[in-house]
């Protein structure tokens, strides 16, 4: 058997596929606005990424982005373009059913409150698998690849770092889960994921579709 008790889930673009450039032009139509200039205003301005160390509120995130839009911006719009940009990934939520059986399972994904308290309505897939262990990066304090990121998620979650497993798309993100003292895996598919989780003893060696 593995010697690890948890296994931890990056979200985008492991659990679900999700794209930046329609959810810019998704809110560019809602706010009359260019593309660029939302992915100038979200991403290009460090707005996003303080508001997934928990550096900002959510009403603060919101307000500043409509100041760089010059252009009134809802959480509702936020919302509802996020959601658009999600398309859950179906052969890993298979596996992620298959995994939970045996493990303590979970989600650590880089995203501000305003992500995790919404959860139910962006991604209704995840409630049933993984419970109220849904987290964004926001409720730690740090961001992924920070090493901080990880071992707040692990204690809040009673786990020891050098007992949890993490998988994530980003090769750095999974470093910094290495430098917590955790091991991990870099996702590029559900086979490879699979196949990984064979090796490691987590799951036999049976197609999962």
């Amino acid at each position: 058997m593995p010697d690890f008790d948890l296994i931890l889930f990056d979200m985008d673009d492991v659990l679900c596929h999700s794209d930046r450039k329609y959810r810019a032009a998704h809110l560019a139509k809602l706010t009359n606005t260019s593309p660029d200039r939302v992915w100038a205003a979200i991403w290009g301005s460090g707005i996003d990424a303080a508001a997934d160390a928990g550096i900002i509120s959510t009403s603060t995130y919101l307000r500043e982005v409509a100041l760089q839009l010059g252009a009134p911006f809802s959480a509702e719009q936020w919302l509802e373009a996020r959601k658009a940009s999600m398309t859950p990934n179906p052969s890993v939520l298979s596996l992620v059913e298959e995994i939970k059986k045996d493990y303590q399972i979970a989600v650590l994904t880089n995203n501000s409150e305003l992500v995790g308290d919404n959860i139910d309505y962006l991604f209704p897939e995840l409630r049933p698998l993984f419970g109220d262990l849904i987290f964004p990066s926001s409720k730690f304090g740090a961001a992924k690849p920070d090493k901080a990121c990880f071992l707040n998620c692990m204690s809040l979650l009673g786990v020891a770092p050098q007992k949890g497993f993490f998988v994530d798309d980003k090769a750095e993100n999974v470093a910094g889960a290495e430098r917590a003292g955790m091991r991990g895996h870099v996702f590029t598919g559900h086979e490879g994921l699979q196949e990984r989780l064979q090796t490691e003893g987590v799951l036999e060696a049976v197609q999962v579709p």
